[in-house]
């Protein structure tokens, strides 16, 4: 099957393997598909329907990747389509792809077949793929650089091949992932002294070259050999990310390998501060220069992307909270609805301690500005978070603006890991205090609700049982019964729930009821005290929700925490130990 032919001439090899002795790869999809949907392949052109085009992709995926017999039978066919300039546009990258899956780590399996290590059918794949493999790799070398960045993927893990590709690439769109695969295929890699030396004088040197989005993938890249490499270099980043000229330039370069689709300006930006979390002082003071130049150049794209960013440590890290707060504040006018409507939304997170800034919400009660994703306005996010703060202007109105969205049968639309609206049982519970002003509401939403068979029953009666009020429904006579928590475990059982939490540091469900157990015990004991005094320090989220619920529910454990704190030392330790 020589390279030159086209790959319809090639094809003519598929009559020679016996398709119908590969059995099936499905109840539905016999082996002997596979040389029609090549086929089909091999003779799509540009005039074919793209539909038509995908679906033979798609068909072609499901057989070779779903039995790894008829992979192995496939290999060299998907390679002529990969390597045949002819095969339709579209679908090139995607057989590269497609090689990528079917070879994995080719080298780790040839060794092991060379080896004897392997049984027999994996000795045939392993030459197979031996075979092919100096084929595959002309990939690297292809005209059209798109399946240059898809080849990527088959050395990506791989800093020798990189290395040797990085010296003859000339497209920036393959430059930049190729240097950020290197530079973590570098870190992981057990290297040389004189690969390493190589590779440390190919991103230093670009560090001081004269591409600027090159200059940017080289600190990335060398994030994950040097942990300081982002830090130190956060003056030129942000020169760059903030360049408007420039900004345009990192969605027609910056391509990763695991990722088809370009990042913009503010998604390298992301990226940045995400390598920068680590440091919070760090992250937070790169937030507030970015918010900072880019309201001093009108960039709203540049300022959505640091309220996200400033949202995203707020969820994961309570210290980020001290330099969150002043930037939210000051976004709070901000002339872009989006950065509006997350500031106050930050705000409302932050609670008790954005009172301060309590007159400036009040004062977007009635801001109809709305978020481009996301239910809600401005208004309904500084209500919340006067109430956060126990305003009483965020009373009036308050009932009917929470139950409002939910007066569309469809309900509400969001993603559980986003700046979103709060839900009524997260805004109305803690307000106990106002209840009296808020029942009249609150009932009649209630009533509302049971008479047209609503989303919100069960949160409202929720809500009317945390006020100590009866959340009976007309002609029930069995007492209401919220949805109930874990038991409280044994005093034993829950120490030792205490002990291995702060230990995995990983989210475990019953960790509140152990909490609650031990308060109910009255006593810690030297190891359980050091193991809650450590979790109070830690600068994490006890909580199993990605959204503003993170904060709400790690303050509750924090406040239970404190209260288990403040207990006496036990007379015994009820694990047993002396």
């Amino acid at each position: 099957m020589g390279d030159a032919l086209h790959a319809l001439d090639a094809l003519h090899a598929l009559d020679a393997v016996d398709w119908r002795a590969l059995g099936a790869v499905s109840p539905d999809r016999p082996a002997t598909d596979v040389p029609k949907v090549l086929r089909r392949i091999a003779r799509a052109s540009s005039t074919t329907r793209p539909e038509a085009v995908r679906r033979a992709y798609g068909e072609l995926q499901d057989l070779v990747l779903g039995s790894a017999a008829v992979g192995t039978a496939a290999l060299p066919f998907v390679v002529d389509l990969a390597l045949d300039p002819k095969t339709v546009t579209v679908l090139r990258p995607d057989l590269v792809d497609l090689l990528t899956y079917l070879t994995g780590d080719g080298t780790a399996r040839d060794d092991a077949a060379r080896d004897g290590a392997a049984g027999q059918a994996d000795s045939e794949r392993s030459a197979v793929w031996w075979q092919q493999w100096p084929r595959i790799l002309k990939l690297l070398d292809d005209g059209d650089p798109v399946v240059r960045r898809a080849a990527l993927g088959l050395i990506s893990d791989r800093t020798g091949p990189l290395l040797e590709r990085w010296h003859r690439e000339t497209a920036p769109s393959v430059q930049v992932p190729l240097l950020l695969a290197l530079g973590r295929a570098a870190a992981d890699e057990d290297r040389t002294k004189e690969t390493d030396a190589e590779v440390r004088a190919v991103l230093d040197g670009l560090l001081h070259g004269e591409d600027p989005v090159l200059r940017v993938a080289a600190v990335v890249a060398s994030a994950p050999l040097d942990p300081q490499a982002v830090s130190r270099a956060r003056p030129m980043l942000l020169e760059l990310l903030t360049d408007p000229v420039l900004a345009p330039r990192f969605g027609e370069v910056w391509y990763t390998v695991d990722c088809e689709l370009p990042y913009e300006r503010d998604d390298v930006a992301a990226w940045v501060v995400e390598l920068l979390d680590p440091d919070m002082t760090a992250a937070t003071s790169f937030l507030a220069a970015l918010v900072d130049i880019g309201s001093r150049i009108g960039d709203a794209e540049l300022r959505r992307c640091v309220v996200d960013q400033a949202w995203r440590l707020l969820v994961t890290r309570p210290s980020a909270a001290a330099a969150v707060l002043p930037l939210a504040a000051g976004l709070l006018t901000d002339p872009d609805d989006d950065v509006r409507y997350k500031a106050a939304h930050l705000l409302a997170m932050l609670g008790r301690a954005a009172a301060p800034h309590a007159d400036r919400l009040a004062a977007l009660l009635d801001d109809p500005g709305e978020s481009r994703f996301f239910d809600g306005t401005v208004g309904d996010h500084a209500r919340w978070a006067l109430t956060r703060i126990g305003d009483p202007r965020a009373l009036p109105d308050l009932v009917e603006r929470l139950v409002a969205p939910y007066r569309d049968m469809q309900g509400r639309g969001y993603a559980l890991s986003d700046p979103r609206q709060p839900d009524v049982a997260d805004v109305l519970r803690p307000l106990r205090a106002h209840a009296e002003v808020l029942l009249p509401a609150v009932r009649e939403a209630l009533r509302d609700e049971v008479s047209r068979a609503g989303w919100l029953v069960r949160d409202l009666r929720d809500v009317l049982h945390a006020w100590g009020e009866n959340p009976l429904l007309p002609g029930e006579l069995t007492p209401y019964r919220p949805p109930a928590g874990p038991p409280l475990p044994e005093p034993a059982q829950a120490a030792a729930e205490v002990l291995t939490y702060a230990a995995e540091e990983e989210w475990h469900g019953t960790f509140a009821a152990a909490l609650d157990a031990l308060t109910r015990h009255g006593h810690l004991t030297p190891p359980v005290r050091e193991a809650l005094t450590a979790l109070r320090a830690a600068d994490r989220r006890f909580s199993e929700y990605g959204d503003y619920r993170a904060v709400l529910q790690d303050e509750r454990i924090r406040a239970r925490i404190d209260r288990a704190l403040a207990l006496p030392y036990a007379a015994h330790d009820p694990l047993g130990a002396s």
